[in-house]
Formats: structure tokens, C-alpha cells, sequence
């Protein structure tokens, strides 16, 4: 199983003025959160990072780190996963790249759910964060 972390969007669901919302100036930036938990999940073969010209900074980031990241058009979360998962075989765990409460535990929860199905999704609300 793969894991694919899509970070190219413009962030606008986290209604900052910075141009790119991963939080990059921070000691440990949301992106290397998620891409840690994914890790530490110990469920998938590879993980990668998803990336497109909205978020030339987070590239950069990311391959400093070692992290192998997967150019899309920037054309939209839809259009890019899209793109993506034309190229990939078997099965992906697609996470957004701005889940800071994102864990290892977590995503063994949401795979082990998920074992035998084709597609499913899991969608957190606002009111589930203030619970």
C-alpha cells in the first residue's frame, strides 16, 4: 500500500495570508507531521508527497528532507489526485497534507476499516475537532 500526502493546493481551507499554508516557518511544519504519521503507521511500502506550482516552498522542504514528491498541474485537489491515481497500481491511502491531530494510531484504524474495500473516504468535521 501507498501512502500519498497531496500538498499543492493553495491552503485556502486554512484561511491564512501566507502563500502557502503548510506552516512552513514553524519548528515542525504540518507537512512533516503527516508525512511522520503516515511512517510511523508502519502500513505502507512508500510514502509519497504530492506537490504542483502552488507550493514551490514545500517542495523544496520536502526534498531537503529525503522526501520524494510527485508533480501535479496545480489545477485543483480533484484534478490532481485524479492525475495521480491514473499512474498508480494497487492500493492508496490518500491523506491531505494539513491534518496536525493526523497519528500513527490513527491511520492503522482507518487501513485496518478499510481492508477489502475499493474506495472509501472518512471526512471530519468541524464539530468533531471542538468534541
Amino acid at each position: 500500500m501507498i501512502g500519498l500526502v497531496m500538498a499543492g493546493g493553495r491552503g485556502s481551507r486554512m484561511e491564512f495570508p501566507a502563500p502557502e499554508k503548510l506552516l512552513l516557518e514553524y519548528e515542525k511544519p504540518i507537512i512533516f507531521h503527516v508525512i511522520d504519521s503516515l511512517n510511523d503507521s508502519h502500513c505502507f511500502s512508500k510514502v509519497f508527497a504530492a506537490t504542483s506550482p502552488n507550493s514551490p516552498d514545500t517542495k523544496y522542504e520536502l526534498q531537503q528532507k529525503g522526501i520524494e514528491t510527485l508533480d501535479t498541474s496545480g489545477d485543483g485537489y480533484v484534478n490532481d489526485l485524479n492525475f495521480l491515481l491514473q499512474k498508480m497500481d494497487g492500493f492508496v491511502f490518500v491523506v491531505s497534507g494539513d491534518l496536525p491531530l493526523l497519528d500513527g494510531e490513527i491511520i492503522q484504524k482507518l487501513v485496518e476499516f478499510n481492508l477489502g474495500s475499493v474506495w472509501t473516504s472518512f471526512v471530519v468535521s468541524k464539530e468533531f475537532l471542538n468534541s
